[in-house]
């Protein structure tokens, strides 16, 4: 009965050190996620900010930083609008 005893305890063992490793492989798993979603969001953040920095240089370029600021939004909404338009009356 001893050795049932002895051979039950060792499973369990083996069971909780498992158990404790596959914790801690999910976990680290977990942490390696998290850490490269937040490297994705900051290489992102600093694409948005470096484009941000190229569109007003290009207002600066076309000498159009003296213009209202509604002016010069609606200036490219209405080329927008007039590129897409394009597009759209090129397929049919």
């Amino acid at each position: 009965m001893e050795k049932n005893m002895t051979s039950t305890n060792h499973y369990r063992d083996q069971i909780q050190r498992a158990t404790s490793r596959l914790a801690q492989l999910q976990a680290r798993e977990f942490l390696d996620r998290q850490r490269q979603e937040a490297k994705e969001k900051e290489i992102k953040r600093r694409d948005e900010a470096r484009r941000r920095r190229e569109v007003a240089e290009l207002v600066f370029l076309a000498c159009a930083q003296d213009l209202p600021d509604d002016e010069i939004v609606i200036a490219l909404r209405r080329h927008k609008d007039a590129l897409e338009e394009e597009r759209h009356s090129g397929i049919c």
